[in-house]
């Protein structure tokens, strides 16, 4: 008896093995399926990338019997074109780029954008992926029960902002260095009193990030990113059950704006804003003396940079939320992989991705090219650029930010790493975890009453931040605020307060 069963196993073994081994065949019989892949950026026109993804195509037609083609959204208006590319259903898309927190993961998700993964999908056709990640974080990616998208898991990744600032001139002005707002005020003033000829911050009158660097540096705030940009709401790490928006109630908004006024009128920043050039390049010249970025752009470009072109500057960085240890981590899904709804392949497109992710061949020609001709490994283990090598003529764009590992990187040989570790020292020792990522918020109903909202912030914002209106701080701040009222951030504000009493 235990004879025929065992032969029975043995002959059922067998069949499945046949089967498995007739739809390998079936399928590497069929042309290359074509995977396209969706990202931001500008399309690249040297010839370059698509050297590269040939080079790619060639090892994914061998393992999976498909190929890789990339779809750009161009940086111009590029959350609005991203999304009527989602909407129109008119390209042909597989694999979706996303974040939670700065393309609408969530709206897309509740709009029936991206396709629903079951764990048995999963685990079949993106099996070395979903091995490496923790059913916590496959939570987070879940809606209604059901995985939407593929977090960014393995990857560090700092790109909170502050201000990158001139150590010499913080000397100068009495600071060992700039660590809170109150130094910042003190540092730009002195530049602007001792430095006729340097403008202290050459500010374009738009970009508002500061204002939320503000809110978190006086005050503990975990803002929820995936509702807006602006940061509107939120809670006090003191209190997370408690919903709040500290541009609405309170009194660190007001401060700030009466610091901006004050900034304003004391000519930190140019009076007309028609200024056209890089503030950048302008710091790298001496003509200014901060920039304002986050860390990655300090340690990889600007750091390094400023070394050689002053080097007795000795810059440094004052991150958002320094002077009371207010740091939030990235949200796992800042950067995260979906599939589009749409798709024709959509087993095939996991597998792609699953290759991308983990196949070091695979992830170093999506994330560094061809090795020779855009990289090159030195005898340290870093990356440098190959001797004549010719940003126009050489580089690629893939910006594959949906999947990347820190096991794979490949550590830049230009980058200032000794300031980069002693920052992420301070870092690890005062961040804590996104605490939103598995409460859904971004429902359809509140997503539609949040424009209004968004709105007046659009309309009030930039000039609060610039202090670009002719009454006083107080009077322009009730302005702003009673529009907010009328708006509806009340209403709302109640609704976020109910999702996440009920989760």
């Amino acid at each position: 008896m235990r004879t025929r069963i065992f032969t029975s196993l043995i002959v059922l073994g067998m069949l499945i093995a046949c089967a498995a081994c007739g739809a390998k065949e079936n399928d590497y019989t069929k042309n290359p399926v074509t995977i396209t892949y969706l990202t931001i950026g500008e399309k690249p026109s040297n010839g370059r990338t698509e050297e590269v993804i040939k080079e790619l195509n060639s090892i994914l037609e061998k393992e999976v019997n498909a190929r890789l083609d990339i779809y750009y959204i161009p940086w111009k208006d590029y959350l609005e074109n991203y999304n009527i590319a989602l909407d129109s259903g008119d390209v042909d898309l597989d694999l979706v780029g996303t974040g939670s927190d700065w393309l609408d993961a969530w709206p897309n998700t509740i709009k029936g954008n991206f396709l629903p993964l079951s764990k048995d999908m999963l685990q079949e056709y993106c099996p070395q992926t979903y091995s490496n990640i923790k059913k916590e974080e496959w939570e987070k990616c879940s809606y209604n029960g059901s995985i939407y998208m593929i977090p960014e898991n393995e990857y560090t990744q700092w790109i909170n902002h502050g201000f990158i600032y001139r150590k010499d001139l913080a000397r100068e002005a009495g600071l060992d260095r700039v660590k809170s707002w109150s130094d910042l005020d003190k540092y730009l003033k002195y530049v602007k009193k001792a430095h006729p000829d340097m403008l202290p911050w050459d500010a374009d009158g738009k970009t508002v990030i500061h204002t939320l660097g503000y809110l978190m540096s006086v005050r503990k705030y975990a803002p929820i990113y995936e509702l807006s940009t602006y940061g509107i709401w939120g809670a006090y790490t003191d209190d997370l059950k408690t919903i709040v928006s500290p541009y609405y109630t309170g009194d660190e908004f007001l401060e700030y704006a009466k610091l901006m006024k004050d900034w304003d009128e004391s000519g930190i920043w140019r009076d007309d804003f028609r200024f056209t050039g890089d503030n950048t390049e302008e710091f790298f010249s001496g003509y200014t003396s901060v920039v304002q970025h986050h860390t990655q752009k300090y340690y990889s470009e600007i750091k390094p940079t400023m070394d050689v072109m002053i080097p007795d500057a000795e810059t440094d960085f004052f991150w958002f939320g320094e002077e009371n240890s207010n740091l939030m981590r990235n949200s796992i899904l800042h950067g995260a992989m979906a599939v589009y709804s749409g798709s024709k392949n959509p087993e095939k497109a996991l597998m792609v991705y699953d290759l991308l992710r983990n196949d070091p061949r695979c992830y170093r020609l999506i994330n560094y090219g061809i090795e020779g001709v855009q990289y090159e490994v030195n005898k340290n283990g870093l990356l440098e650029k190959p001797s004549g090598y010719n940003a126009d003529r050489d580089e690629i764009v893939t910006n594959f930010w949906w999947g990347r590992r820190d096991a794979l990187e490949i550590q830049d040989s230009s980058y200032n790493w000794n300031e980069y570790y002693d920052l992420i020292d301070t870092y690890d020792r005062n961040a804590y975890s996104y605490p939103w990522d598995s409460v859904p918020f971004s429902t359809e109903d509140i997503n539609k009453e949040i424009k209004s909202i968004v709105e007046v912030f659009d309309k009030y914002l930039p000039a609060i931040t610039y202090g670009q209106y002719d009454v006083t701080p107080e009077e322009e701040v009730t302005i702003f605020r009673q529009e907010l009222k009328e708006a509806g951030i009340e209403e709302v504000t109640a609704k976020l307060q109910r999702v996440l009493d009920s989760y």
